[in-house]
Order: C-alpha cells, then sequence, then structure tokens
C-alpha cells in the first residue's frame, strides 16, 4: 500500500471503532438507535392520549349540560292560571292580593248563594289560614254604621273612591279567633257589602290563627267599586236566602 492510499483511508476510517471491536460497536449503536425510537414513540403516544383526553373533556363540558343542572325553562308566553282568573268575579277581586302573598284562595263548602260568597285561604305549606267572607246587602236608605257593644250609636264613616263610605272592624285580640271585617256602602243606590277574614278557629295560637288578610287589605277589596258589581242586581242577603248568609262578627244594619 502507497503511502497516498494509506492517508487516504486513514481519513475514511476515522472515527471508525477499533477492528477488533467493530461487531460489538455495531450492536451498541444499533441498541442506541431502537432506545432513541422507543423514546420517541412513548413521548408521542403520551402526548397524543393527552391531546385526547384533553379534546373530549372541552367537548363533554361545552356541548353537554352539566351533571344535575336544571334544564332552561322555554319562555312561556302562556302563564298558568292564578285564582284571580277563576270565572267568580267575586274572587277575581280578592285573589290577586292573596297570590300577591304566594297564598292560595278557593271556595270552602257552603262556598256560594244568592248575595254571599264563601273562601278558604291555603297558607305556603298547603295548611288552612282561615276564611274569607263576603256578602252584599240593599240599604236604600241611610246606614247607621254600627258600633261594636254600642246599639244606640252610629260609627263615623270614612270615604273613600267611586263614592263609597266605609268602617273598619278589627278584633285580633282573641287569639282564638281574630276578625278583620270592613262594611262599604255605595252612597248612590246603598248598595252594601261587608267582607270578613277571619283566621282558622281552634288553634288556641295568636300567630297561627292570624287572618290572611290585614285589616288594610280587607278595606281595599271592600272599597273596591269591582266588588259590589260583581253580584248580580237582585243578589241580597236581606232578602229569601237571609237565613243562608254568613255570620259576620259585626253585623249589617238592614234598615236605615
Amino acid at each position: 500500500m502507497t503511502a497516498q492510499l494509506s492517508d487516504l483511508l486513514q481519513h475514511v476510517l476515522a472515527g471508525e471503532p477499533a477492528l477488533g471491536d467493530e461487531v460489538d460497536a455495531v450492536f451498541r449503536q444499533a441498541e442506541l438507535i431502537r432506545r432513541r425510537r422507543t423514546r420517541l414513540l412513548l413521548t408521542a403516544g403520551a402526548v397524543i392520549a393527552g391531546a385526547i383526553i384533553l379534546v373530549g373533556y372541552l367537548l363533554t363540558t361545552t356541548l353537554l349540560p352539566a351533571r344535575g343542572a336544571t334544564p332552561a325553562a322555554t319562555p312561556s308566553h302562556s302563564p298558568a292560571p292564578m285564582p284571580s282568573a277563576m270565572s267568580d268575579p267575586v274572587l277575581r277581586v280578592i285573589a290577586p292580593i292573596i297570590d300577591g302573598q304566594g297564598m292560595r284562595i278557593v271556595p270552602r263548602p257552603p262556598e256560594r248563594g244568592l248575595g254571599w260568597r264563601q273562601y278558604s285561604v291555603l297558607g305556603h305549606d298547603g295548611r288552612l289560614r282561615g276564611v274569607v267572607e263576603v256578602a252584599v246587602y240593599a240599604v236604600p236608605g241611610r246606614l247607621c254604621f254600627p258600633v261594636p257593644g254600642e246599639e244606640s250609636d252610629c260609627a263615623t264613616a270614612e270615604r273613600a273612591a267611586d263614592g263609597v263610605e266605609f268602617v273598619r272592624y278589627d278584633d285580633t285580640d282573641d287569639p282564638d279567633w281574630q276578625v278583620n271585617e270592613t262594611i262599604a256602602r255605595r252612597t248612590a243606590d246603598g248598595r252594601t257589602v261587608a267582607v270578613m277574614a277571619a283566621g282558622e278557629r281552634g288553634t288556641g295560637d295568636a300567630a297561627a290563627g292570624r287572618p290572611a288578610l290585614t285589616g288594610a287589605q280587607v278595606r281595599q277589596i271592600a272599597t273596591d267599586i269591582r266588588l259590589i258589581s260583581a253580584f248580580g242586581p237582585h243578589e241580597q242577603c236581606n232578602g229569601p236566602a237571609e237565613g243562608a248568609c254568613p255570620v259576620f262578627e259585626v253585623p249589617v244594619p238592614t234598615s236605615g
């Protein structure tokens, strides 16, 4: 071998293992390459698996409702009818006030007659909160609004809108029977109504037996001109059906 050829081969064989260890060196290099490829494959697999889990999570939380979540209610243009939407025109005057307090008012047997109505009020828990009674009378002459315990005296009436005069009779001292009552009269024709809200009797507890309507609310109902108009023109509790009419704590005088 010439010197020039030896120099050329020296450059080619530079970095190669010694001739005696070339077989072992080849196997070691192959093992190193295999390990590198294995690490790359494992890393790529972990990245792909993580990407799949992330995409699945995003799809689940974005497109599907949360577990236990209540589906959004579909807006309704026709709300459920409240008791005030019932056909009884007397109840249409009373019920909005009861509805506004989260309670319900329903006919109470015996529920009605010529010139009178009777209703039960149910509280938030469904228990009876007492009774509301309404009656209409014909009093064409001057009405002497009674003074409880003083038969010869007349109470001074207050005046409301639409030519209605009224007197309130509220008695909540007796825990067994608390009453808020108003007598109101339309001065144009003498049509008179009595409205009484009483707590459920027999509770023996002032809080449990409190009427569902306050004295001011009973006055509001009694002086509402729609209440008198809700009764038929021939309905009156001082007529033929007088014996079936409700008994008020303060009775309405039937003569002027």
